[in-house]
């Protein structure tokens, strides 16, 4: 037994136990993390967490610019948003409405901004997000409005995810450079038809034969290859651009050989007949570029197909032999179309250049 004179034992003078909390990184969480990295996606951590606290565990997440990191409850009722997205990476005292205005922000400044959240407290964020992920052993409310669900809340799958999508908008994107000049053509040619009074050019089993070889057959098969190239800002707008210069082309060809060529009729259907369907075919083999041998294979298969089924059937297309001098003419105005697409071709490209370099200054 120990008298009150006695001396206090050093260990009993300290605690005997430390006990550390510490957030539990998700499985493959890094992996996700340096995917996304590589890709130039930008990384944001929205966290209700101390900001020590928020940026070690991004640290630990493998979030690259994990130092930057700010806490909004310093920031006072109606902080600077856009500043703070252009300047920090890990957002701390984050409440719901902040994390709305910043994914606000973000759409704001050109950003397509997908939000992953658990929890009520990121249901503001995930309904402004454009892509909203939640995971499955979250809350029932943020599963009900999110675009997609982690069942297994596994953030291995969202790199897959995002190659599938980029897999189908370069599809879309490539083919609709190919389906589009079918709607452009049509209409600028039924504008010529009407002012000149002139029939429309083609029957309906031609577009058919087009349709089924030039572009249905290719695209059918482009589905099987994984395209997974990081897409452009607008498919829509890329796959107007380049079906236009062919649509131009192709009404261009028909008011030529409608007003400013005399041959016989029959002829002249014929000519304008396979006029559009080999520039058809140089819109699928522009939209092939580069070349494998896959794409390479579907090209030549395209055209043996079209051309064949016109030698075995030619009075089911309505096709008839062309004279010298209509193969001339048909030659000639390949010849000036190659020419102006170079042309064409040359000034986007110049403009584009103007473009990056006005931005850039």
């Amino acid at each position: 037994m120990c008298s009150p004179d006695d001396p206090v034992l050093p260990q009993e003078r300290f605690p005997l136990f430390v006990f550390v909390l510490e957030d539990k990184i998700r499985s493959h969480a890094r992996e996700t993390m340096d995917y996304f990295q590589k890709e130039g996606v930008e990384l944001k951590i929205l966290s209700g967490d101390h900001v020590k606290t928020a940026s070690m565990a991004a640290k630990a997440a493998g979030l690259a610019s994990w130092d930057a990191a700010v806490d909004l409850s310093e920031k006072g009722p109606d902080p600077d948003y856009a500043a703070l997205c252009r300047n920090y990476s890990v957002f701390a005292r984050v409440t719901p409405e902040q994390k709305q205005r910043l994914v606000r922000e973000l759409k704001a400044q050109g950003h397509q901004v997908a939000m992953t959240g658990d929890g009520v407290n990121d249901l503001l964020a995930l309904r402004e997000a454009d892509c909203s992920i939640a995971l499955g052993e979250g809350s029932d409310a943020s599963r009900q409005i999110s675009q997609i669900v982690m069942l297994d809340s596994d953030f291995t799958y969202i790199p897959q995810v995002v190659l599938e999508g980029r897999r189908g908008i370069n599809h879309v994107t490539r083919t609709g450079g190919v389906f589009f000049i079918k709607t452009i053509y049509p209409f600028l040619t039924s504008l010529i038809c009407l002012v000149l009074n002139l029939p429309f050019p083609f029957i309906p089993i031609q577009i058919t034969l087009v349709d089924a070889f030039v572009e249905a057959y290719p695209s059918f098969f482009t589905i099987l290859e994984a395209d997974t190239g990081k897409p452009g800002a607008s498919f829509l707008r890329e796959a107007l651009k380049n079906a236009l210069p062919f649509g131009l082309l192709v009404t261009l060809e028909i008011a030529y050989f409608s007003v400013a060529v005399s041959i016989p009729t029959a002829e002249r259907q014929t000519v304008m007949y396979l006029i559009l369907a080999l520039l058809s075919m140089g819109a699928v083999a522009k939209s092939c570029i580069p070349f494998t041998w896959y794409r390479a294979v579907l090209c030549l298969t395209m055209a043996a197909g079209f051309f064949a089924a016109l030698a075995i059937l030619p009075g089911l297309f309505h096709v008839t032999a062309a004279s010298r001098e209509t193969a001339l003419a048909a030659a000639g105005f390949l010849a000036v179309s190659a020419l102006l697409y170079g042309i064409w071709k040359f000034a986007e490209k110049n403009m584009e250049n103007k473009r990056r370099n006005a931005y850039e200054q």
